[in-house]
């Protein structure tokens, strides 16, 4: 009999990505969709948003589960703009971000994996990509994720919204929040 997990989020790309990787990598486990309103603290502390997200889907629904919170980090700025990187953009738009990052492009995405287990026992996993920040080419921003478009990978001459959604037999290769899946996957094995 398969074990179900919880994926936390409403975001349905995120969703599937997780579903079939985690599926196709460990056939014990089958991963649901839960779709709940969870208020996101505000802090710059993205594992702090990570674990009071895990804590509330528990509350609501008290089976395992995991949640995620995600950040892009300028090299050059201490934990900026990090979980404010939406607000940032909105307020900034891509001219104003670019001119924060002209002496250092340097930057890095982080996701923060959290799988809660039981009450107030819960695991954390990052997945991180390194990268640099350049003007977009020729492509829309995404309404939830503009910044991928700005950010890319190192040693990447594509932006992170091409490399995301570059796959491998109807998998995503490589992103931060696959890095985090994988750690969290070989963490359950040993268990």
């Amino acid at each position: 009999m398969k074990k179900i997990i919880y994926y936390a989020t409403g975001n349905e790309g995120k969703f599937q990505q997780v579903k079939h990787f985690v599926e196709k990598n460990n056939k014990s486990i089958e991963i649901k969709q839960f779709i709940g309103d969870i208020p996101e603290i505000q802090t710059t502390d993205q594992k702090a948003i990570a674990i009071s997200k895990a804590l509330q889907a528990w509350n609501k629904i008290k089976k395992p589960l995991l949640v995620d919170d995600s950040g892009l980090y300028f090299a050059q700025y201490n934990n900026f703009p990090g979980t404010l990187t939406k607000f940032v953009y909105q307020g900034l738009g891509y001219k104003g971000l670019l001119k924060l990052v002209e002496d250092d492009n340097r930057a890095y995405f982080l996701v923060t994996l959290v799988f809660m287990f039981d009450e107030n026992k819960f695991e954390i996993f990052e997945g991180k990509i390194d990268g640099v920040i350049k003007p977009p080419v020729d492509e829309p921003p995404h309404p939830q994720l503009p910044m991928n478009n700005i950010f890319y990978p190192e040693g990447r001459d594509q932006s992170y919204a091409k490399y995301y959604i570059e796959k491998e037999d109807g998998l995503v290769k490589d992103n931060a929040r696959i890095k985090a899946v994988r750690k969290f996957l070989s963490w359950y094995e040993n268990q």
